[in-house]
């Protein structure tokens, strides 16, 4: 008997995952190609746009007994990134991921011209540059043939969403800097300034609206059912946010991966995040106050290696430590994002004594990731004038049940822990299902899951105020550094 599939795609940081799941929310298969990411010490990160297709034509072709049965298709993707192409759909140059950071000094002019960036883009966000605009001005500086030749600046998902449909399209969130995401159009003065003009935009709907169907050549080359809908998807972060409830009850929650993706939804946002993201509620059906962190699964790659394990290993010494008092750890170790927004800032571990071993070195690790989390929620909290009795985990933090103890530790509250290992494919496969059914309300319910709730016990709620309250006055020497080293090479 055949049967009713959907199929959620993620174009990550380090892969293209897919997940096939059935109408009831049954999950049949997960898939998953990694791609490369080509980086030169901590400023570019570049990828090849060839692989996302390639990726997904694998994943097609490996599980073609399901292929036949999918209805629909959502897409997610790694965000705020630049895809170049032409109007055939050919990538330009490599695409600048989200990591890449040599746009500092464009950053830096783009604050200077424009300031808050409310009333130009409709809403809080950093003139950081790791977003798109810094990234346009850097290719319009060092790369004017990038330009000459680009129809399109796209998102990832965008870009394996051209290729299956043949439509050129977007949702605002994920082209935030390029259009005004209240507007919903491109922002022409940004964009004359960046060197960029307004017909590089793509057609911008919402991510649980249909972006067309896939097409003969589609279908030919991933080897895909024909003319089926493909939804035009939202970023990684709020796929993963709509899987937890995030946008259908106000919620605090936390997305762990690479980086952590922080925040709170409300019905009663701020109009300015500061130094935090809004999405507003014209980009999605509750508004959410966020940030982005640089380091949270990066930090424990790179302090496995130190220690001589691997990620998992890592996690496993943690838990031996012994200490009642351990050293704290700063995770910028490739700058910050939220809520710093400082490239040059670095990382460091402070308090570390003689008696100091490896595994108090690691949990100080897992801890400041936690600190640095626990700071984001309650900026946005304070922001959105609402503090949530427990916090959502997803990602990372949801699937692995021994960080639960730290975490607790760290945040001072119940946490629910969504155990799935593809919360963000669940959320794209969210999106496609609402093109099918219309209702991106009847979607979750079909397709969402329900947590692990844990409690911490006054111990660690008191922990957590006195050692999140040491974290923030390191954090304040590490801005003075920072700054002192800034003046010296100016």
């Amino acid at each position: 008997m055949t049967k009713e599939l959907i199929l959620g795609v993620d174009v990550g940081t380090s892969s293209v995952k897919a997940l096939f799941i059935d109408l009831t929310g049954k999950i049949l298969r997960r898939a998953e190609v990694k791609h490369v990411t080509t980086s030169a010490g901590v400023t570019l990160a570049e990828q090849d746009a060839h692989d996302y297709l390639t990726g997904l034509q694998k994943i097609s072709i490996d599980n073609e007994d399901l292929i036949r049965d999918v209805v629909a298709i959502g897409l997610s993707g790694h965000t705020p990134s630049v895809v170049c192409i032409d109007g055939a759909g050919n990538p330009i140059r490599p695409v600048l991921t989200w990591q890449d950071n040599r746009a500092t000094e464009e950053a830096e002019a783009l604050a200077k011209r424009f300031a808050n960036p409310l009333s130009t883009v409709g809403t809080s966000l950093p003139w950081s540059a790791s977003a798109c605009p810094a990234k346009l001005f850097w290719l319009a500086t060092h790369e004017p043939e990038t330009r000459k030749k680009s129809r399109w600046v796209l998102q990832p998902k965008d870009f394996v969403g051209f290729h299956l449909t043949g439509n050129a399209i977007s949702d605002p969130w994920s082209t935030k800097g390029i259009c005004n995401v209240v507007a919903r159009a491109p922002i022409a003065e940004v964009l004359d300034f960046v060197g960029w003009g307004s017909e590089i935009c793509p057609e911008l709907l919402d991510g649980y609206q249909s972006r067309g169907t896939v097409s003969i050549e589609a279908a030919r080359y991933f080897k895909l059912p024909i003319g089926i809908p493909v939804s035009v998807g939202w970023s990684d972060a709020m796929c993963g946010m709509v899987a937890m409830g995030v946008m259908t009850e106000p919620s605090s929650f936390i997305i762990t991966g690479t980086s952590a993706i922080v925040g709170a939804s409300s019905s009663t946002p701020p109009k300015d995040g500061g130094g935090l993201y809004v999405i507003p509620n014209t980009c999605a059906p509750l508004a959410v106050t966020y940030g982005p962190t640089q380091s949270s699964g990066s930090s424990v790659e790179w302090a496995a290696k130190l220690l001589g394990t691997d990620s998992n290993e890592f996690i496993d010494l943690a838990l031996e430590s012994q200490a009642s008092e351990l050293p704290i750890y700063l995770p910028y170790i490739d700058g910050e994002r939220a809520p710093l927004w400082r490239t040059d800032l670095r990382g460091g571990f402070y308090s570390i004594s003689v008696f100091s071993n490896r595994e108090d070195l690691a949990a100080s690790v897992l801890e400041g990731i936690g600190f640095a989390e626990s700071q984001v929620v309650n900026i946005a909290e304070s922001l959105n004038g609402s503090k949530a009795e427990v916090i959502k985990l997803g990602g990372h933090a949801g699937n692995d049940e021994r960080g639960e103890k730290i975490r607790l530790k760290t945040l001072g509250r119940p946490v629910e822990r969504f155990v799935d290992t593809d919360t963000t494919n669940r959320g794209s496969a969210i999106l496609a299902l609402a093109v099918v059914t219309g209702s991106l309300q009847e979607s979750v319910a079909a397709l969402s899951f329900k947590p692990n709730r844990v409690e911490p016990s006054q111990a660690d709620r008191l922990y957590a105020e006195r050692k999140s309250r040491e974290f923030l006055l390191l954090q304040e020497q590490a801005l003075t550094l920072a700054d002192f080293r800034r003046a010296k090479t100016t």
